[in-house]
């Protein structure tokens, strides 16, 4: 089984991400005349960047050779753009949509803002680790700025008569999924030099993390298209 994993775990990811992608094209006209439209553009934008992510299977003796010895030999600096960077500003504008409060929104532009200037110092900062492994204090703030985000969402939901039928809400699904996976992921930010053949008993603990947090959110991304009423967000 970890062996599986080890060797397929990144096709196992591909697929549960085109599985949440698929099932909101199929579903996009139930969700057309709302926000969960953007979601939707968002786990297509997940696909994509995952697919380009892939170049690496091909530095070692394949097409892209040519990279092998360059600071774009590994995608760190690429999931650090895309996903540890461009997550957050997605989901924050996001929440900017869905939210009612204008504290909290001008809460979150500021907080989105602050994040962006840190980030950026912190890469400059850190060179050339951008290339070379993920970052954890990036990781760190966009774990909070995820937390404010879920935070205000609730809020808002705990106030307002959406509590008595929350299942029906895919804005729900999502806040509370990417709470949790946020949760889980970013402590292994911390772990990544140990992420090496010489310690295999951490590479097989972050195999099973990582199915584990990325099959939960894509299947519940997933369950969420299907069993959501999109007039009630």
């Amino acid at each position: 089984m970890v062996k599986f994993i080890n060797d397929y775990g990144s096709y196992l990811y591909l697929a549960v991400e085109i599985i949440a992608a698929v099932t909101g094209l199929i579903l996009y006209k139930r969700y057309r005349h709302t926000a969960a439209k953007y979601f939707i553009y968002f786990l297509i934008y997940v696909v994509a960047f995952g697919v380009i992510g892939r170049y690496t299977f091909w530095v070692r003796d394949g097409i892209f050779s040519f990279l092998q010895g360059t600071l774009l030999e590994k995608n760190y600096w690429w999931y650090t753009i895309c996903w540890s960077l461009g997550a957050i500003v997605f989901f924050v504008w996001y929440y900017l949509k869905i939210l009612t409060n204008q504290r909290a929104k001008t809460t979150l532009k500021i907080a989105l803002a602050l994040f962006l200037i840190a980030s950026l110092c912190i890469i400059i900062l850190t060179l050339p680790d951008f290339f070379k492994t993920s970052i954890p204090s990036i990781s760190v703030l966009g774990a909070i700025i995820i937390m404010l985000c879920v935070f205000y969402y609730f809020f808002e939901m705990l106030q307002s008569d959406k509590i008595l039928k929350f299942y029906k809400s895919l804005n729900f699904y999502i806040s509370c999924t990417i709470l949790v996976f946020w949760l889980v992921k970013t402590p292994l930010a911390f772990f990544e030099p140990y992420f090496r053949l010489a310690d295999m008993d951490y590479v097989n603990l972050r195999g099973y993390i990582n199915l584990f947090a990325i099959s939960l959110m894509y299947l519940t991304f997933t369950v969420g298209l299907i069993v959501s009423n999109p007039d009630y967000d």
